[in-house]
C-alpha cells in the first residue's frame, strides 16, 4: 500500500495528469468553500436558546467549530470529485503502469456521479449519528481521531475500490474481491482521509487516492468460491 501511494505521487507531475489536478483542486476548494459556509450557517442558526451566555459561546466558538465540521465532513465531497475524473485517472494510471491490461470497459458517466452522491449523502449521515461519540471520545484523548478515521476510512476504502473495479468487474465479482480483500482496503481508505485532513494537501487527495487505488487493486488477492478458486475475467489484472 505505501508503494502504491508512492507511486501515484511520482505521477502528479505527469502531464496528461496535470489537468486533471488543476481541475481537481478547483472542485474541490468550491465543494470545501461550500462545506465551510453550510457548517458556519448551521452553527449561527443554533445560537438561539434562551441563556444569552450559550449563545454568546456558540458565536465564539463559530470559527473553531467550522474548521472542525468542514474537515469532518471533507470527505463526503470525495465522491463527487471521483465521480468525475475518476475514468480519465484510471486511464492514465494503467496505460502508464498497466499496459498489458487494455483498454477498460469502463463505467457510465451518471453510474459513477450517482455513486459519488450516494457516497456524499452516506459519509454526511454516519458522521451526523456518529457526532455524539466524536464529542464523548473527546474525553479520551486520540479516541475522536480513532473513530472518525476508522468510519470515513471503511467507506472511503470502499467507494475508492468500487469505482475504480467497476471499471474491469462486475458488481457480484467486485464485492466478492472487495470481500476477500477488506483490511487492505480499509487501511488505504483511512490513508487517504488522513491526507484529505491536511490543509491544501486535502485538495489534492480525490486524484492522488484514485491513483493509489489503482495500484492497490493489482496487489488483492482474489476471492475463493467454494471449493474452486476465484476466476477473474481476462484484463481484470
Amino acid at each position: 500500500m505505501i508503494r502504491a501511494f508512492e507511486l501515484a505521487v511520482r505521477q502528479l507531475g505527469d502531464p496528461k495528469l496535470r489537468g486533471i489536478v488543476w481541475w481537481s483542486l478547483l472542485v474541490s476548494l468550491v465543494l470545501q468553500v461550500g462545506i465551510a459556509a453550510l457548517a458556519w450557517w448551521g452553527l449561527k442558526s443554533l445560537a438561539h436558546f434562551q441563556w444569552q451566555w450559550v449563545n454568546d459561546a456558540i458565536v465564539w466558538l463559530s470559527g473553531a467549530g467550522v474548521i472542525v465540521l468542514a474537515l469532518m465532513l471533507f470527505p463526503a465531497s470525495f465522491g463527487i470529485v471521483i465521480s468525475i475524473f475518476m475514468e480519465r485517472i484510471a486511464d492514465i494510471v494503467e496505460a502508464q503502469h498497466y499496459p498489458q491490461l487494455g483498454p477498460a470497459r469502463g463505467i457510465p458517466i451518471w453510474t459513477g456521479i450517482w455513486t459519488g452522491v450516494v457516497f456524499l449523502l452516506a459519509v454526511v449521515a454516519l458522521n451526523l449519528v456518529m457526532l455524539p461519540f466524536y464529542i464523548l471520545a473527546l474525553f479520551v484523548a486520540g479516541l475522536g481521531a480513532v473513530l472518525f478515521y476508522a468510519v470515513n476510512g471503511w467507506l472511503t476504502g470502499r467507494v475508492y475500490y468500487e469505482q475504480v473495479a467497476l471499471r474491469r468487474l462486475r458488481p457480484a465479482e467486485v464485492k466478492a474481491w472487495r470481500r476477500a480483500n477488506s483490511g487492505v482496503l480499509w487501511l488505504t481508505g483511512i490513508v487517504i482521509v488522513f491526507l484529505g485532513t491536511i490543509p491544501v494537501l486535502n485538495l489534492i487527495v480525490p486524484v492522488l487516492g484514485v491513483a493509489a487505488m489503482v495500484h492497490v487493486a493489482q496487489t488483492l488477492k482474489p476471492p475463493l468460491a467454494p471449493g474452486r478458486p476465484f476466476n477473474p475475467p481476462a484484463g481484470a489484472r
